[in-house]
């Protein structure tokens, strides 16, 4: 029941956030909302100088109270109650009061400081100062938030050791510290107090039954268009349901976007400023590796001839209307899960290996977003394997995790189906560009032949 109500309570902020005109969404397990606020221009005060922001994105923490999430020096601010505010103008007010706040006490800070004669760093993304410690191995700061309070950094003698408590960090010199260097000497002091003790403390075995987080496969996106391309409220509403979102402007920058890295789906301006949002789809199609790729096609009003052009293109669908970001990024997720094979399959024998292989695999079929790779072995977890291109004479470290296997196969070879996550700097690039090199025959077959998910397999 009390779980039920804080649901409840949740349903009740996110229509009063919607009623505002601000965008916003719960959390899954419905026990949050996260919200994007459109700030006014008026700069906000740093240590760096004045910085202008266009959203505030933040979460609700209980019924009353929100914690901002980005810019990332927002987060440094303490949980603050809105239950009193009833318009955005009112939400703003009350997170530039706090940031007002924590600027006051950075000022009194740095006088606290400069008395001492320390020279404190404005520390980039973080509303706090940092304190050089004069170890001479490598650059440590403290970080100092009010006067006479210091965050001890786990850089320097805590390096690589976890301290039971965290108010073992929060450290308050003694009324002896007269200058910079009793300051540097009392911290460094702590530190090294900190490191013996925890070396001595017994340590604690992890707890096996507990589950490892998997980690999430982002989906790339492509937005197309100038008015898409500007909307941070469109990009916030995707990058919450699971994309990693690119954004360019006119067409022959998404065809261009494509020859460095491959998308899972793609959102366009019915009408880009040069041409029509339907030749993206055939532009798209004739590139290498690209099979039938879900592109979704955005109007300001219906226009039924563009429609049926979008249709006889291929498109995979046509929305039109005013844009809803929440709406229309939900419409992309259900898209995004088509069955339809994405990327063409070639037929390519190159070697894999992964750590704790035996022997290495060798691929049967690859493409741009994965490959099937012949094998005994058990396919492990998301890992990073070494994929061998002998006519590059180069090898490509890519993340990939495996989406099914076929132990004991009646017929054909054994192995499992790899998708990819990401790739190390520069892979992707040159992988699209040994893919434009081979013959364009595809495999014959859509699929791997016994593969049990087929789904999963066209995703490939």
């Amino acid at each position: 029941m009390a779980q039920t109500e804080e649901i409840r309570r949740q349903q009740i902020l996110l229509r009063r956030f919607r009623a505002m005109g601000l965008v916003a969404g719960l959390l899954p397990g419905g026990r949050a909302v996260v919200v994007t606020l459109p700030v006014a221009p008026e700069p906000f005060p740093t240590p760096q100088g004045p910085r202008s922001l266009h959203t505030i994105r933040f979460y609700t923490v209980g019924p009353d109270r929100i914690k901002c999430v980005a810019p990332v020096a927002l987060f440094h601010l303490p949980l603050m109650r809105i239950v009193d505010c009833e318009t955005a103008a009112q939400l703003e007010g009350r997170i530039r009061a706090a940031w007002g706040e924590r600027m006051r006490a950075l000022d009194r800070t740095r006088q606290w400081l400069e008395q001492l004669g320390v020279r404190p760093d404005a520390q980039a993304g973080a509303p706090q100062w940092g304190v050089p410690l004069g170890l001479e191995k490598e650059p440590v700061r403290a970080a100092a938030i009010e006067p006479n309070r210091l965050v001890l950094p786990s850089r320097g003698p805590l390096s690589g050791i976890g301290v039971s408590r965290w108010q073992d960090r929060i450290y308050e010199p003694s009324d002896n510290c007269h200058s910079a260097v009793d300051l540097e000497l009392a911290a460094t002091a702590r530190l090294e107090a900190l490191a013996r003790a925890a070396r001595r403390s017994p340590v604690r075995p992890v707890d096996a039954s507990l589950p490892v987080p998997r980690a999430v496969r982002l989906m790339p996106a492509l937005v197309v268009g100038p008015q898409l391309a500007a909307d941070r409220a469109l990009h916030e509403a995707l990058r919450r349901r699971g994309f990693l979102v690119e954004a360019v402007r006119s067409l022959s920058d998404a065809v261009g976007a494509f020859r460095r890295r491959s998308f899972d789906v793609v959102l366009a301006q019915a009408r880009l400023d040069r041409a029509d949002g339907t030749e993206l789809v055939p532009a798209l199609r004739a590139l290498p590796g690209i099979l039938e790729l879900p592109v979704a096609l955005i109007d300001d009003r219906a226009r039924e001839s563009r429609r049926a052009t979008a249709e006889a293109a291929g498109a995979a669908a046509y929305w039109a209307g005013p844009l809803d970001a929440a709406e229309t990024a939900e419409s992309l997720a259900r898209l995004s899960r088509t069955d339809k094979r994405r990327f063409r399959r070639y037929e390519r024998a190159l070697s894999l290996s992964w750590p704790d292989c035996d022997t290495p695999g060798v691929t049967a079929t690859i493409g741009r977003g994965g490959l099937f790779v012949r094998s005994s072995a058990k396919a492990p977890e998301r890992t990073r394997y070494a994929l061998h291109l002998p006519e590059a004479g180069t090898t490509l470290l890519i993340d990939a995790e495996p989406v099914y296997q076929l132990p004991d196969a009646a017929i054909g070879p054994n192995g499992f189906g790899l998708r990819f996550c990401t790739f190390a700097t520069g892979a992707e690039s040159t992988w699209i560009d040994y893919l434009a090199g081979l013959p364009s025959t595809p495999v014959a077959n859509d699929l791997a032949v016994g593969d049990p998910s087929a789904s999963d397999a066209r995703r490939l």
